[in-house]
């Protein structure tokens, strides 16, 4: 088993160790504290996911913020992701994989919001992230000078995500468990900073 598949494996034993309501309260202090970040303040357009089970619980807050912002939910197309406003949630459709996706919503390219806010299967303190090993977020985020924040539980954090060159970092996680959250505002290697500059 590869280093990524036995990441994976680990992060899925953890889950199983916390109930729905551990999981419930921890995605509320993560929730709350990923609100109060400027960006998210001020941002008019954020790109946020509807959650699976075992993800960081969306629901509520993609239901809320649409009221005063506009929300884009990722839905599949090909091998890509594109976005789609979220309006309602009688308008989402289950996609591949269980995930439920807008049906109606108008269409917006990454490039269009202020805020993209990631799931992730593990992420570590340099904004690595290791997702499901599909590839639909890293295609989607590759746009230069997006604002990528990753939230996730505490046992999702890693001391170490091996990454690739395709591999997109997030500049910002929260990371939380129970009632407590921490922003974490990823520290990437000179070389990367160099470029991204």
């Amino acid at each position: 088993m590869n280093e990524k598949n036995t990441i994976r494996s680990e992060i899925r034993r953890q889950a199983e160790l916390r109930n729905e309501r551990w999981r419930r309260q921890s995605s509320e202090a993560i929730l709350r504290r990923l609100e109060r970040l400027d960006a998210f303040e001020r941002a008019a357009s954020v790109a946020l996911y509807w959650s699976l089970p075992g993800e960081v619980f969306t629901h509520d807050l993609v239901e809320r913020w649409s009221r005063s912002k506009r929300i884009y939910l990722p839905v599949m197309q090909g091998d890509g992701l594109i976005l789609k406003r979220f309006t309602d949630r009688n308008d989402l459709r289950e996609a591949r994989f269980g995930v439920q996706e807008p049906v109606t919503g108008e269409t917006a390219g990454p490039g269009d919001m202020e805020l993209i806010v990631v799931p992730g299967v593990a992420f570590d303190r340099q904004g690595n992230r290791l997702g499901h090993g599909k590839g639909f977020y890293d295609r989607l985020l590759h746009e230069p000078g997006l604002l990528k924040a990753g939230v996730c539980f505490d046992y999702q954090m890693q001391e170490r995500i091996p990454c690739e060159a395709h591999d997109v970092a997030m500049d910002l996680l929260v990371c939380g468990s129970d009632r407590n959250a921490e922003l974490i505002e990823c520290r990437r290697p000179r070389s990367e900073t160099a470029r991204n500059a």
